[in-house]
């Protein structure tokens, strides 16, 4: 299992056909010997498809599992159609009314492309059932947290907003790059929208009423701000890859570079077994934690490893004692 962006590719970045073509190469070898390949992001399939997915041969495609939309969908590779196809079983959304508490109006109407008539049908009846739950602004708490970021004296014009089925993810300053959120006033910014978007989401009892479930704002690395759907996460992707495929937890790997507390990888620590391999800049004090370097270099210094030693008859399970007594491991 790994998360995509910043751990295996820069956040946003289209991979080149040289990247493309080592990550084709060592797909390949991981499924010579029978071990699959999981991507697990907050991305939605859309964005990741033309990125990665689609650009795989279908050969290798049918050892991938893809869970995207932090949890909420989960896809794999039809060999009849030849394209990825969801597993609606697993499937957990957003309400409507939920999409449109959230995004407002203008914004709902961009999430979704069925058709203006049926758009436009489903916004009536989330408007209606809003109202009469008692949420009555047409903007959306992202358009109302939109309104205090021009107050800081950031444009909204390069602000981003991705609708992912089980979670929405608001880019306030794009999403192209770390740095513009890495300046004081940008960080103070952020953690006034982070507390703004938590407090109306409390006086709202979480739009509980709504949906299925509760929408939470979770603390994630150091850009943007997501809403998701409560328990919609890798940890809930995590468990469904075991009990679907019938595996143990200590048979998989997850690499990451978010695995410290209140990053976006961090819930899968909660899953007794998984080997935990961490990419980031910053770790939290876990002896289940492999410090395995940092960048996206580290990850593909040990998917070099790991490739050589199954090519070399190492065991799956023996490849994995070796990373947990260092017999390899990555030198910075």
């Amino acid at each position: 299992m790994t998360d995509i962006d910043d751990t295996i590719i820069p956040s946003g970045i289209m991979p080149d056909s040289e990247w493309m073509g080592w990550l084709i190469d060592k797909l390949r070898c991981l499924k010579k010997h029978h071990i699959g390949w999981v991507p697990m992001t907050g991305v939605a399939i859309d964005k990741l498809g033309p990125r990665i997915l689609d650009r795989l041969p279908a050969d290798i495609c049918s050892n991938i599992i893809y869970y995207g939309g932090d949890g909420s969908q989960k896809y794999y590779f039809d060999k009849a159609t030849q394209k990825w196809k969801e597993d609606t079983q697993y499937r957990r959304v957003l309400s409507d009314a939920q999409t449109l508490a959230i995004l407002g109006d203008a914004g709902f109407n961009r999430a979704f492309v069925s058709g203006p008539a049926e758009v436009e049908r489903r916004r009536r009846e989330a408007r209606t059932l809003l109202h009469e739950g008692g949420f009555n602004s047409t903007e959306g708490l992202l358009g109302e947290m939109a309104n205090i970021l021009q107050k800081h004296g950031f444009g909204e014009h390069k602000a981003e907003t991705y609708f992912r089925g089980g979670s929405i993810s608001w880019m306030m300053l794009g999403d192209v790059s770390v740095e513009p959120y890495q300046r004081k006033e940008a960080i103070n910014t952020r953690a006034e929208l982070l507390e703004y978007g938590k407090s109306r989401l409390r006086d709202e009892v979480y739009l509980r009423r709504f949906g299925s479930d509760e929408v939470h704002i979770p603390f994630h690395g150091s850009r943007g701000i997501k809403f998701v759907l409560k328990n919609n996460d890798k940890e809930r992707g995590t468990r469904d890859l075991i009990k679907a495929e019938s595996l143990t937890a200590n048979s998989i790997i997850f690499t990451g570079n978010e695995l410290f507390e209140g990053g976006n990888d961090h819930v899968i620590t909660r899953v007794e077994g998984v080997s935990l391999i961490s990419v980031g800049t910053k770790v939290e004090e876990n002896s289940l934690i492999i410090r395995g370097g940092t960048g996206i270099e580290a990850y593909k210094t040990w998917m070099e490893h790991i490739c050589m030693a199954l090519e070399a008859g190492v065991s799956w399970p023996d490849v994995i004692e070796d990373i947990h007594t260092g017999k390899f491991s990555y030198s910075e």
